[in-house]
């Protein structure tokens, strides 16, 4: 296999490797962040301004994670290609 192609595939392996690891760790943070939205409910007390905002902050940054995710995967597919 000529060097290009191995250096290549080498690039991709360590890419997949590094996407799986964030993926993982974004898939933990997910499941901690779920758990905590669904323990808010079985509180007594009335929601505060506080935990509202760490909900939207968090909320926001799901999505832009997901979208880094993608562009990733997206990164990753063009080099198969």
């Amino acid at each position: 296999m000529p060097q290009k192609y191995k250096s290549r595939s080498k690039k991709l392996k360590g890419d997949l490797i590094n996407l799986y690891d964030d993926l993982t760790q974004f898939s933990d943070q997910c499941s901690f962040l779920c758990d905590a939205f669904a323990a808010i409910p079985a509180q007594d007390e009335i929601i505060d301004s506080a935990t509202i905002g760490g909900i939207s902050f968090y909320s926001q940054w799901i999505k832009i994670r997901i979208l880094e995710i993608k562009l990733d995967l997206k990164n990753i597919n063009e080099q198969v290609e």
